[in-house]
């Protein structure tokens, strides 16, 4: 099947057809070896090979838009059905500089709809890398379910990996629209947690343990910056502290943070409150400890640290 690729807007985005005149722009994305990790070939060593990658698309049965901003000319990213044998193919891939802005989500929302409206898809797959996390969460956002799973090995790599295979039905697309017209999903949040900056977090910990009769659920470092004290029958009852080291001569008391444990779509959460109006103090990001987290600054000029199980 040959695909048509027509222009398509969207509330923040011009997604034009890919032409020759984008190679300059998307170079600069295709050497960037963060937006490169999980990609099939590895940075781009000069601006023939993007012009050539260009070429394939434009001579192939596939359907590619430059991913622009209103006003600007170069492109930000790249999104593009494939147009091979079997299920239709949907790739993409976005400057790391334009990352957690929700860009990439709203792009590929209208992608998905033009295949399905306009291409008559009946359904559309995604081949994500296992280690790629945000891809897959990006891919639950649009409402993907994991099919199945292959090991495959990329030239450029040293060894196999795993592939996951995500798939969207046009119908239940269709589902998804109407459940987000009916209603949108509300943010989930867990429990409450003060975070208390403390000049030695494992003394801190032991004091609590020691004399108020706490348990030490955990000491991340080593010496220890971070800690987490509970006392409780249960494990969503009873009371949790968070301790963090303080910066060296910082007045006591200062620096108070809440912790709050929401889920699962941090990042749909962080674009929620950035669209009212609330000051992003840290964008979302995963985390040595194994969370995903953003912070904000409350109109008080407290902070607020969201998070959940990256």
């Amino acid at each position: 099947m040959v695909y048509r690729c027509a222009l398509i807007e969207t509330e923040r985005l011009i997604l034009r057809p890919l032409s020759m005149d984008d190679a300059a722009a998307l170079h600069s994305v295709f050497t960037y070896p963060e937006a490169m990790r999980f990609w099939h070939t590895p940075p781009h060593a000069d601006l023939s090979q993007t012009q050539a990658m260009i070429a394939r698309e434009l001579a192939g049965d596939g359907c590619a838009w430059a991913l622009v901003r209103p006003g600007e000319l170069d492109a930000i990213g790249l999104l593009y059905y494939l147009g091979n044998a079997g299920p239709p193919g949907l790739g993409y891939i976005l400057h790391p500089a334009h990352w957690g802005q929700g860009y990439m989500s709203e792009a590929a929302r209208a992608v998905i709809d033009y295949g399905f409206a306009t291409l008559g898809l009946d359904r559309v797959e995604l081949w994500i890398d296992a280690d790629n996390a945000a891809s897959r969460r990006l891919a639950a956002r649009l409402g993907f379910t994991c099919r199945g799973r292959f090991s495959q090995k990329y030239p450029h790599r040293p060894g196999p990996h795993e592939t996951l295979v995500y798939g969207l039905h046009v119908s239940e697309w269709a589902r998804a629209l109407s459940a987000q017209t009916d209603r949108a999903p509300a943010p989930r949040f867990y429990r409450l947690e003060p975070v208390l900056p403390v000049p030695d977090v494992q003394a801190a910990a032991e004091y609590y343990r020691d004399r108020l009769g706490f348990s030490v659920d955990f000491l991340y470092g080593d010496p220890p910056t971070h800690a987490s004290v509970s006392r409780g029958e249960w494990t969503t009852e009873g009371a949790r502290i968070q301790f963090s080291r303080a910066p060296e001569n910082a007045t006591p008391g200062t620096g108070v943070v809440l912790y709050i444990f929401a889920g699962p779509d941090v990042d749909g959460l962080c674009e929620q409150y950035r669209a009212r109006g609330v000051h992003i103090a840290s964008e979302p990001a995963t985390y040595p400890w194994g969370m995903r987290e953003f912070h904000i600054r409350n109109c008080n000029g407290y902070v607020l640290r969201f998070g959940a199980p990256a």
